[in-house]
């Protein structure tokens, strides 16, 4: 038996790999990452930030596999929010992001290092501007609108 993919790419998380093996009905064998596409990023967004975020919001993108400091950033856009939380071991409920790249490599040492799908990044939200003084005063603010309630 042949199985072909509708596109070109990459196999990536190939679940069986005994020859002969036996699958089940609509089980995920393999997933094809395309060749010729722009790189997205799937990112979780937590409970508590999930109301500052929305579709077309700019975006910095941090490769933990490059320094930031050194090797700078790539930038990219909320491309889509899952309308619904999922269920994370760590952080809880989530809510799934993808985030288009704007571009797919880091310039180092004048030449285009291209990324891999898989690589960990931490992606960065500008949801907000505040000055430095709204920094050092909010949890003051905070301290005193919680001391001052009665139960």
């Amino acid at each position: 038996m042949e199985i072909r993919s509708p596109i070109d790419g990459v196999v990536q998380e190939l679940q069986t790999y005994t020859i002969g093996g036996v699958v089940t009905t609509a089980q995920t064998l393999m997933v094809i990452a395309p060749e010729d596409e722009q790189l997205e990023v799937e990112a979780l967004i937590t409970n508590q930030d999930i109301g500052f975020i929305k579709v077309g919001q700019n975006v910095v993108l941090k490769i933990a596999a490059f320094p930031y400091t050194r090797y700078g950033y790539i930038t990219g856009k909320v491309k889509h929010i899952s309308l619904d939380a999922i269920q994370d071991e760590k952080l809880g409920y989530v809510f799934a992001a993808t985030i288009l790249m704007d571009r797919n490599f880091l310039n180092i040492q004048d030449s285009p290092i291209y990324l891999k799908q898989g690589m960990q990044v931490s992606a960065k939200i500008k949801t907000d501007k505040r000055n430095v003084m709204d920094y050092f005063l909010s949890p003051l603010r905070t301290t005193i609108d919680e001391s001052l309630r009665e139960r």
